[in-house]
């Protein structure tokens, strides 16, 4: 269905957006983000967190005030930076303000950045001791002596009354990762950047992790997060939202990306030990501190390949490479690293590609209907 001037467009559970995802971050641009999201009919808004100021709570509050008919999700937050009470506190607290739109997502980050600000590196056993603590603190209201890898808390307390918390998810890129989403979560969301052979394999990896565990592989909602290159862009803003933003990901785990896309591993090292790269990489997060200069020189040693795993193009073309993921076998897609307003042509083609989908999605980014 498409949009009128004077109808509301159906909304579209399957396609969410990312806020402020423009460097430097101006926390502001959340305000119209939202209303130019609800007014397109995408489905959700998902949030990030950076530590500048993407603070996530504050963040999803101001979505759910601004545009009441957005799905949010937190996508991700970190389990360790908060104390488990905060956690289930932001969780119970945005589940009851949105009615049931609120879903939580946690990563497991860049071993290097929590060695640097002294906090432990994520393991898997302390994200599945840490998601049981949470849903038992919602479930029972309180948690006593709890002592796992997640961390030692004489009590930890919910007495919200819900009687549930929000659906809970991993950001996932490794396969071990994709297998503890599909044992222990209500959704993931693959990374950005992955081409169509990471993504058989992670969906194929969220079903074996459910299966293992007894439970219903096809109850776990899978995203796809789509980088997206809004057509008409300068080449300046081009190439940020592009390569930078897929190098400032090899930054942390350059590795895993290269080794789950499959791509070509000689590539990844020509590209991490050229001094171009390297002096970025030193400044800070490359999409953030590096100048357009140095985004087009270090294009240069980018396959394109790899920027393929991406909807760029015209709208129609950008529309058939979210068509194409759900052929995979993605119930939805993020439309990664552009405005709503620049989305509005991409939108407005898919709608006229849209295929029916193999499960109805709801507006909570973590539930099916």
């Amino acid at each position: 269905m498409s949009s009128t001037s004077d109808q509301q467009p159906e909304q579209l559970n399957e396609l969410g957006y990312y806020a402020v995802t423009h460097h430097p971050a101006d926390a502001r641009v959340l305000f119209p983000e939202a209303t130019a999201a609800a007014r397109l009919g995408l489905g959700s808004c998902h949030i990030s967190e950076r530590f500048t100021v993407k603070e996530a709570g504050s963040l999803a509050g101001g979505v759910a005030g601004r545009a009441p008919s957005l799905g949010i999700a937190s996508a991700a937050i970190n389990h360790h930076t908060r104390h488990p009470m905060i956690t289930a506190t932001l969780g119970s607290t945005l589940h009851q303000m949105t009615e049931g739109r609120y879903a939580m997502a946690f990563g497991r980050g860049a071993a290097q950045h929590w060695r640097a600000i002294g906090l432990p590196v994520v393991t898997e056993a302390a994200l599945r001791d840490f998601l049981g603590l949470l849903r038992q603190v919602w479930r029972d209201g309180y948690a006593l002596d709890h002592d796992g890898p997640a961390g030692s808390w004489p009590v930890v307390h919910n007495q919200s009354g819900l009687g549930e918390g929000p659906p809970l998810g991993l950001v996932a890129v490794g396969p071990r990762t994709m297998e503890l989403a599909g044992e222990t979560c209500d959704f993931v969301i693959m990374h950005t950047f992955f081409g169509e052979q990471a993504t058989r394999s992670s969906i194929e990896a969220v079903r074996r992790g459910a299966e293992r565990a007894g439970r219903d592989p096809d109850a776990i909602r899978i995203w796809s997060c789509l980088a997206t290159v809004p057509d008409g862009l300068s080449d300046d803003d081009g190439v940020r939202r592009g390569v930078g933003r897929l190098v400032t990901y090899l930054q942390a785990y350059g590795d895993v990306l290269v080794a789950v896309n499959g791509w070509d591993p000689a590539a990844w090292e020509r590209l991490r030990t050229a001094q171009v790269y390297v002096d970025a990489a030193a400044a800070g997060a490359i999409d953030a501190s590096a100048d357009a200069q140095t985004l087009h020189r270090i294009a240069e040693l980018v396959p394109a390949e790899w920027l393929a795993a991406s909807a760029h193009g015209t709208a129609d073309q950008a529309a058939a490479t979210i068509v194409r993921e759900l052929e995979l076998g993605c119930h939805s897609v993020i439309l990664h690293g552009a405005e709503p307003d620049e989305l509005a042509p991409i939108v407005e083609a898919y709608r006229a590609v849209r295929p029916t989908p193999a499960r109805r999605v709801a507006t909570n980014p973590g539930r099916f209907l």
